[in-house]
């Protein structure tokens, strides 16, 4: 998450990061702090994440969900048919 997206929100830096980011662009970035305990919906689906708080870079987006939102909300990627599922899934 971004600084401006973090005071948008209304939310505060509850404890330093401990790790560095490698972004898609292979840039390296040290995390501001992270802010535990997040409740956020997408598509009905709720779950509680940790985010990464990081300076805000021209074109960047102000939040990126990674692997582990993507594994608590059970998506499921079609990469090669150019979609992806997000939800409880019967057949797993």
């Amino acid at each position: 998450m971004t600084i401006p997206a973090m005071r948008y929100l209304g939310l505060k830096i509850d404890r330093p990061a401990s790790v560095t980011l490698k972004m898609a662009n292979k840039q390296v970035v040290r995390p501001k702090g992270v802010i535990s305990n997040v409740v956020i919906t997408v598509m009905r689906v709720s779950t509680i994440v940790d985010f990464h708080v990081v300076l805000e870079e021209h074109g960047a987006y102000p939040m990126i969900l990674g692997r582990p939102w993507l594994t608590k909300s059970h998506a499921r990627n079609y990469w090669g048919k150019g979609y992806m599922t997000i939800g409880v899934h019967p057949n797993r």
